[in-house]
């Protein structure tokens, strides 16, 4: 049963993030405002390297790490739910005596035995928040924009404050809601179609000083491996999008030119213009596949058999090897549309 509430809670927290990351058409516009209140105030000192663990996206800990390495000097920080959840998976839920009884003789086996001692009491106080916040969660119901997704996050944190008090819960908690906040905040702005990229830059950028003062030069890393060069690449274009919409077909070549030049080598952008011709043949191939395939349809001397046959003949002359292909994409587009 506990196992289910802690699953229950995690997707209650996921699946309120996917439905703004992967539905930006419900955010809505996030001004620049100077004053704007956040979650964790940046007087709150949440170490930036905390916060970019959980931008980066923060692995459950496994059984290899040895817990000690987090708590060295203190039992509360970003590492103590992460610690907590592989407590709560690693170690047998049979019956909430029993888990307790297995994770107090962990915990000593691990720990000084006062550190020990304030760490159970903790994990036991985090156990009876999980299933407290899963009912919360559901009277709350589930944002749909990215301004409810904002409030939700603020009533999580400040309910996770009355349980543990603001100190505690913030030291648990403020790194991941403060890179929620942030990649929300973020997205809002990136994602909003009236804006240019210079001025979704600037917004960005405002946005890091509003939250990190001096050390927001500090947060996003300079790409190092080519997935991530290719991955700050493609957020260049989706913050220049409404650019590249207004520009001729050869001034938006030369623009995303411009943007590769910055993130990749001589080889690399050879391959990707390579990839721009083979994706443009594509486009051209389709393009004139079906021109042609509504010619036929729209041939009344031909009998649907004939035109079922034309249709065939003419994917085998144009798609070769690929006109299988193509038929079952075009099958299963067709059981796709309403």
């Amino acid at each position: 049963m506990k196992k289910k509430i802690v699953l229950a809670v995690v997707t209650i927290v996921v699946t309120c993030l996917v439905v703004y990351v992967f539905y930006p058409r419900l955010s809505g516009y996030f001004s620049d405002d100077a004053d704007a209140e956040h979650i964790i105030s940046m007087k709150q000192n949440i170490p930036i390297s905390d916060v970019k663990m959980f931008i980066k996206g923060f692995p459950a800990q496994s059984a290899e790490e040895d817990p000690r390495e987090y708590f060295s000097r203190e039992i509360v920080n970003a590492y103590t739910v992460r610690f907590f959840k592989f407590l709560e998976t690693q170690i047998e839920f049979t019956s909430m005596d029993d888990h307790l009884k297995a994770v107090k003789a962990y915990l000593y086996s691990k720990f000084p035995p006062l550190q020990a001692q304030e760490m159970f009491a903790l994990y036991r106080k985090f156990l009876d928040y999980e299933i407290q916040i899963h009912e919360k969660a559901k009277a709350w119901g589930q944002p749909k924009t990215a301004e409810e997704l904002l409030r939700y996050l603020q009533s999580v944190q400040d309910y996770r404050r009355d349980i543990f008090g603001k100190e505690i819960a913030d030291a648990m908690w403020g790194a991941e809601v403060k890179a929620h906040e942030y990649t929300i905040r973020k997205n809002g702005i990136k994602n909003d179609p009236n804006l240019y990229g210079a001025e979704k830059e600037r917004r960005i950028s405002h946005l890091k000083e509003e939250m990190w003062g001096a050390d927001a030069v500090r947060l996003e890393d300079a790409p190092q491996t080519d997935s991530e060069r290719y991955e700050v690449y493609q957020e260049k274009q989706e913050l220049y999008q409404k650019d590249l919409q207004q520009l001729t077909e050869y001034e938006k070549l030369r623009k995303i030119k411009e943007f590769r030049e910055k993130y990749f080598t001589a080889e690399q952008m050879a391959k990707l213009e390579q990839v721009d011709r083979e994706m443009e043949h594509e486009r051209l191939r389709e393009s004139d596949y079906y021109a042609k395939e509504k010619a036929i349809l729209n041939d009344f001397s031909l009998s649907d058999e004939k035109k079922a046959l034309a249709i065939q003949e003419l994917q085998n002359s144009l798609f070769g090897e690929d006109a299988d292909a193509l038929r079952r994409r075009i099958n299963i587009q067709k059981q796709a549309s309403p």
